[in-house]
C-alpha cells in the first residue's frame, strides 16, 4: 500500500519544517521506505512539539545545511564512517541543553543528546545482524561508530525500535515472532567480549550504555517496541505482542485523524521522558 498524498504532503512538509530539501523526488520511493520516512519525521515532530531540540544531521555527523537533501537510507545496513555521502540521522537532544557539533557528531553533552535512524541494522548476541525501521540509540554510541574506521554495527537492544509494515493483510503470528525473536538476540546481557559501544542491562560505563533489568519482559516494557501496519493484527499477533509489551498500532492511514498514529507518538514522548 503506498503512501497516500496526505502522508506524502505531511513529510514533505516536515522537512520544510527542518530546513532540508522538500521536493516530491527527494521522498523515498521504495517498498515500505515512504511508511518508515513517514513514521520517522512524525516522532521526531513529536519530539520538537514536547521541548526537545530535533536537528537534522548528515552523515558526517554535522547538522545539515539548510537547503540540503536529507539522505533517507533504501537498504539496510550499519551507521557508515563519518562522511558526507553516509546516511542521515536525526539528532534529539533534551531540553534546556544547547548542542554543538563536531565532525562525528559530538555534543556538549553526548549523554543528553539521542539519535533516530531509519533501516539501520543492529548486531545480535549470535552474530545475526538485524534490521530496526527506526530505531533509537544514545549518541555516544552513534559517536563511537561514526568515528570507528569502516562504521560498524549498534549492539544491544535500541532505547526505540519500530517496525513499519506496509501491508493491506492482517499481521500474521510469525510477524511478531520474528519481532520477537530480533529483540531477544539482540538484548546484552554482559560486556561486549570487544569492548565495542553498545547497550547492556548492567550499568552505564565506558562500554555500556543502560541499567540492569533481572527480566526480557521488564526490559522491553521500559523502552518503545512497536509494530505500525498499515492494516491490522491478527489474534495470534496480538496476544504475543500483549504477553512481551511489543505495541501494536494498526491502520495508521486512517484519517482524519489516527489514534494508533497518536498513541504511537504519546508513547515515544514518555520514553523520552524517562531518559532525561
Amino acid at each position: 500500500m503506498p503512501l497516500g498524498t496526505q502522508e506524502r504532503r505531511e513529510l514533505r512538509n516536515l522537512l520544510r519544517q527542518y530546513r532540508a530539501a522538500h521536493t516530491w523526488s527527494v521522498l523515498p520511493s521504495g517498498t515500505g521506505k515512504a511508511l518508515e520516512a513517514w513514521v520517522m519525521m512524525r516522532m521526531a515532530g513529536a519530539a520538537s512539539a514536547h521541548g526537545w531540540t530535533v536537528r537534522l544531521h548528515g552523515g558526517d555527523g554535522n547538522p545539515l545545511p539548510s537547503g540540503a537533501d536529507f539522505l533517507f537510507r533504501t537498504q539496510p545496513g550499519p551507521i557508515k564512517e563519518a562522511s558526507i555521502a553516509a546516511v542521515g540521522y536525526i539528532a534529539l537532544t533534551a531540553p534546556t541543553i544547547t548542542p554543538t557539533s563536531s565532525p562525528t557528531g559530538a555534543t556538549a553533552s553526548a549523554s543528553d543528546t539521542f539519535e533516530l535512524h531509519g533501516g539501520v541494522q543492529w548486531r545480535g548476541r549470535s552474530g545475526a545482524r538485524h534490521e530496526c525501521d527506526i530505531s533509537l540509540l544514545p549518541a555516544d554510541v552513534g559517536i563511537a561508530i561514526r568515528g570507528t574506521t569502516g562504521g560498524g554495527y549498534p549492539r544491544g537492544l535500541p532505547i526505540v525500535a519500530i517496525e513499519c509494515k506496509d501491508k493491506t493483510s492482517d499481521a500474521p503470528p510469525d510477524e511478531m515472532r520474528q519481532t520477537l525473536a530480533r529483540l531477544f538476540d539482540l538484548a546484552c546481557i554482559q560486556q561486549s567480549w570487544d569492548g565495542a559501544p553498545h547497550r547492556i542491562f548492567d550499568e552505564a560505563g565506558v562500554a555500556g550504555w543502560g541499567g540492569r533489568v533481572p527480566q526480557y519482559r521488564p526490559f522491553f516494557a521500559a523502552g518503545q517496541f512497536a509494530i505500525v501496519r498499515a492494516s491490522g493484527f491478527g489474534l495470534g499477533a496480538s496476544q504475543l505482542g500483549h504477553h512481551y509489551n511489543i505495541a501494536r498500532h494498526s491502520d495508521v492511514y486512517q484519517r482524519p485523524t489516527s489514534f494508533s498514529m497518536r498513541d504511537l507518538l504519546g508513547r515515544f514522548t514518555q520514553v523520552l521522558d524517562a531518559l532525561t
